[in-house]
């Protein structure tokens, strides 16, 4: 029975460690050039905290959150709703980079660019591929649809506390509505809701002990 017990605890303590998972991961800032103007504006124009003027196409935007990380994903094309799109055009900025910085390394799984894809209508397209820092580069099928897309990038081994995406051109415009990043804080600790688990199992070792000892007393 002892042995039985210090097994099961076993296991709970193993089990602990190996029930960490993949989350989503919001950077605590990104750094690129201002998004620039067609017949609408594709500017950033709710990036703030950091450094740069967002109304202002194409200025160095550093240190502040905006439109790429705000949660709000674009389901229609550039001219229908414009305002989700940071657009770049290629006269201007030849392939966009922009650099998330983490609070800390985390071990990335995957990440996800919502992208437009309009079959070039208003020289807009998807991009050709996308350079991820440390993961490589990632090539682009361009789907018979006219719809945006999102664009997902196993990125397993990716460790850092900062990564870069460059969008490489496929057409006059790169139109991008938000990127998602997954992973795991590489210093991940044991989920705490199995703690009690391991808790309950310890003290029922400890008992068993005790008794063993007053029943060898007794003898």
């Amino acid at each position: 029975m002892l042995k039985s017990l210090i097994s099961a605890v076993g296991f709970v303590s193993l089990s602990l460690v190996g029930t960490v998972h993949a989350a989503s991961v919001s950077p605590e800032s990104y750094d690129m050039l201002n998004g620039g103007t067609g017949s609408f504006t594709y500017r950033d124009d709710s990036y703030s905290g950091g450094t740069g003027n967002p109304a202002v196409s194409y200025s160095a935007l550093t240190g502040g959150l905006g439109d790429l990380t705000d949660g709000v994903i674009a389901t229609q094309n550039w001219n229908v709703t414009p305002g989700p799109y940071v657009g770049w055009w290629s006269s201007v900025v030849v392939n966009p980079q922009v650099t998330f910085k983490f609070d800390q390394a985390y071990d990335f799984t995957s990440i996800t660019a919502y992208v437009d894809d309009s079959n070039g209508a208003g020289g807009v397209s998807l991009p050709n591929s996308i350079d991820v820092s440390g993961a490589g580069n990632f090539a682009i099928s361009d789907p018979a649809s006219a719809a945006p897309i999102a664009f997902v990038m196993n990125v397993t081994g990716l460790t850092s506390d900062s990564v870069t995406l460059t969008f490489n051109h496929r057409n006059s415009w790169i139109m991008v509505s938000e990127v998602r990043f997954d992973g795991t804080p590489t210093s991940a600790v044991p989920v705490p809701a199995a703690l009690p688990l391991l808790g309950a199992g310890l003290g029922a070792l400890g008992l068993m002990r005790a008794r063993r000892r007053t029943s060898a007393k007794a003898a």
